[in-house]
């Protein structure tokens, strides 16, 4: 045979390797994938091979998928419709409301629904739209909501402020999920029966969820692969076990395909759960992997393990490139892929002290495979996890020992049984007693959750390595792998070091943060090896959330940085609101404002003008206001000059024209300037500009804010003074970073930047 020659598991090898720059290539290099699979296609017809052909038609047909979903979504212009709308989806129904709707013209949209008119599964409304193209926030290392637009196949944003039901075309599914809901008005488990009886999580209450995150069982309640095979391992048994009946009393008479019709049973099982859930992009992953290993088993193909993950996985990203870039997507392939590794290297029978094959009793059997399994998950799976979720849980194995076979062999099984029987004997009331006795079990359990920052996520991932490296080398009587486990975890460990070695950490680094329609900035030094902040503004808050929560303690916590003073301009909600999250999380840190501040008395100074601070190698000094105030509003802005080396900030919060004309004149030149109110043109006069010289200018707004900031006077004042404009509604988060000599400036959205991520349509 020739070794050139392709077969499966190269094609699939190719496909997948040739996939993979999707999540990294910005727009304008998305031709070089179809690029690539011309060239495969080329050399198929030289080599009249027709499986370099046919991985070449593959290749182009996934990057033009992904270059058609970029172009719509670019194409999306600002405008307002009046227009016929179909509720696909609700996503959020408590504090306030998002779904995704259908257009006639069968483009999806995210929609925000801010009208009185009550949203319905299935609904058709008549509504006057705001449409906007894609967009979101970007900070480094958060959530990135425009990849999860695209992920779900989202083209675009619209605003439902008025809308009238028309009539309401519900398909069975959201009949069954209307009635069931019904059903389960009066339990206080509704939430979570809902998500794992039909994938909805719209009704799922925030501490529940938060309580399932922080115990590591959140995949209990997310439709996915487990579920689909639990509930098709379910309608396989139950045929078996009603055919063995059968042949007992004589009904049925042995059929030699019976084995076949169990597992297509049990397939169609699998189908109708899928259906329930709405056929999400997870449970059609499962569905399409079950059905893949089913054919190629009835076809008594045999294949390893990793030909069928290989296999599977390009399956997948052939019918949808967006999975790519979907965080589901890989938890839902690199969980199976954990479970191939720990089952093909460290499968129970090779653990010579348990004694497995002599164990006789069935349920001591089950219970020794089912610790063997989350052992597996803890030690494979935990990498992972980190990686996803910045964090990890010290109950997480205990928490999935205790409520993984509850939900499989109790909860699951009544809720099937109460979704075919419509709710019969009250079946739902059991359930729902038994979810409330588990979260009280969960709840005890949630206290441990830890987020981490990158180095100790690295530590734990080197530990991780070395109990792997031991745990084979003790089950393989191999003492060489034994001995060397210490020294992988040491040799994993100081890789952490490589990359401060290599490119040093700035002497300081000036943050800030895109918090939309706000300002939230963080000036980071090191002081005795300890990444420090102080921090200037906090950005908005809302009920039940903040920016600071959401956007500012993540990247401090992942970065491992304390936070040593905050400094507050003034009291509005923009640059305010989430000062309480973030001195919840550093009770240490120093406040310091420009008003009477009542909420806080321990470590609380005053930003008056000529009052100086020094931390670390940054000196801050007040350039305004000249007096306390009892509630300071936008005039009454604490102004800071930070100097850092030779280098000069101006921070400037919402200080007007008027006040600038009051301090202007002691002010130095300043490279710097946070331009203040947002570009508001009350602000940032000719005078002050005249005056510091800034070279470099930062803006703080949200794309489409109310106000049409930055004011297109300020942008133009800017422009003629030569002044470099970065604007968080555009660049996203953007830093400074400060060396011995030299200064470096960079934006979270950038030339090089995925195509996801770029700043889609205009303005």
């Amino acid at each position: 045979m020739n070794s050139s020659k392709m077969n499966l598991d190269r094609f699939c090898y190719f496909f997948c390797l040739a996939s993979l720059p999707i999540i990294f290539l910005p727009s304008e290099y998305l031709y070089l994938g179809i690029v690539w699979g011309v060239t495969c296609g080329l050399w198929g017809f030289i080599r009249q091979d027709k499986a370099y052909i046919g991985l070449g038609i593959a290749i182009i047909a996934v990057y033009i998928q992904i270059f058609l979903a970029f172009q719509t979504a670019n194409s999306v212009q600002v405008r307002k419709s009046n227009e016929e709308i179909y509720v696909s989806r609700i996503l959020k129904q408590q504090d306030y409301q998002t779904a995704i709707i259908t257009h006639q013209d069968g483009k999806k949209s995210y929609a925000k629904w801010q009208t009185k008119e009550p949203l319905v599964l299935g609904g058709v409304y008549q509504a006057r739209l705001i449409i906007r193209p894609i967009s979101s926030r970007l900070n480094l290392g958060n959530f990135d909501k425009q990849r999860w637009y695209f992920s779900l196949g989202i083209q675009q944003v619209v605003t439902i402020k008025q809308a009238e039901k028309i009539r309401v075309e519900q398909t069975f599914r959201d009949y069954w999920l209307d009635n069931v809901k019904g059903q389960l008005s009066s339990a206080k488990m509704q939430g979570i029966l809902l998500a794992i009886s039909f994938g909805e999580r719209a009704w799922l209450d925030a501490q529940h969820w938060r309580t399932f995150q922080q115990t590591g069982t959140a995949h209990l309640i997310a439709i996915s692969g487990l579920h689909i095979a639990l509930v098709m391992g379910f309608g396989f048994f139950l045929t078996r076990a009603i055919y063995w009946l059968g042949l007992r009393v004589g009904v049925l008479q042995a059929v030699r395909s019976s084995y076949y019709i169990a597992i297509l049973i049990g397939v169609f099982f699998a189908f109708i759960y899928s259906f329930l859930a709405g056929f999400s992009a997870p449970t059609v992953r499962a569905l399409v992997a079950i059905i893949f290993v089913v054919v190629w088993r009835y076809y008594r193909r045999h294949y390893t393990p990793w030909q069928y993950w290989w296999r599977c996985v390009s399956l997948l990203i052939l019918l949808n490139p967006l999975s790519l870039i979907s965080d589901s997507f890989w938890l839902s392939i690199l969980a199976v892929l954990g479970l191939i590794i720990w089952y093909q290297f460290f499968p129970l029978q090779s653990w010579w002290w348990v004694a497995y094959d002599k164990i006789k009793l069935p349920i001591l059997r089950w219970i020794i495979a089912l610790f063997h399994l989350q052992i597996g998950i803890l030690l494979v799976f935990t990498p992972i996890q980190i990686f996803f979720f910045q964090g990890v849980s010290a109950t997480a194995f205990l928490a999935n020992i205790l409520t993984v076979p509850i939900y499989s062999f109790l909860i699951m099984p009544i809720m099937l049984f109460s979704l075919v029987t419509d709710n019969l004997l009250h079946s739902w009331v059991i359930a729902d007693s038994l979810i409330s006795w588990n979260m009280q079990i969960l709840e005890g359990l949630s206290f441990a959750w830890q987020d981490l920052s990158y180095q100790q996520q690295w530590f734990i991932f080197s530990i991780d390595m070395a109990l792997l490296f031991a745990l084979f080398g003790v089950q393989n009587f191999l003492q060489k792998w034994l001995w060397m486990s210490p020294l992988v975890a040491v040799s994993l460990s100081s890789l952490w070091f490589i990359p401060a070695i290599v490119s040093p950490f700035p002497k300081v680094k000036w943050i800030n943060f895109d918090v939309g329609q706000g300002l939230a900035m963080a000036l980071i030094y090191k002081e005795d090896h300890q990444s420090k902040a102080i921090v200037y503004d906090t950005g908005a808050k809302w009920r039940g959330g903040s920016m600071a929560k959401l956007e500012m303690l993540p990247y401090f916590i992942r970065n491992g940085i304390d936070v040593e003073a905050i400094f507050i301009s003034h009291q509005d909600n923009d640059h305010a609101g989430g000062v309480n999250d973030l001195m919840e999380h550093y009770p240490n840190a120093k406040l310091i404002v420009s008003d009477e501040y009542p909420d806080f008395r321990q470590n609380l100074d005053y930003c008056l003008a000529d009052k100086q601070w020094q931390f670390g190698n940054i000196e801050f000094k007040a350039i305004y206001p000249t007096r306390i105030v009892q509630r300071a509003k936008n005039q009454d802005s604490c102004v800071l000059m930070v100097n850092v080396g030779s280098e000069k900030i101006l921070l400037t919060g919402d200080i007007g024209i008027q006040q600038e004309r009051l301090f202007s004149s002691q002010l130095e030149q300043a490279t710097f300037l946070q331009v203040g109110h947002h570009g508001s043109k009350t602000n940032t006069s000719n005078t002050l500009l005249a005056k510091i010289k800034p070279q470099f200018a930062f803006i703080s707004a949200g794309r489409w804010n109310s106000w049409g900031l930055p004011n297109k006077q300020v942008v133009r004042r800017l422009i003629d003074q030569d002044v470099t404009i970065f604007n968080t509604a555009k660049e996203g988060m953007s830093s400074v970073s400060f060396y011995e000599n030299k200064y470096r400036i960079n934006t979270a959205r950038n030339e090089w930047s995925p195509w996801y991520q770029e700043y889609l349509g205009t303005p």
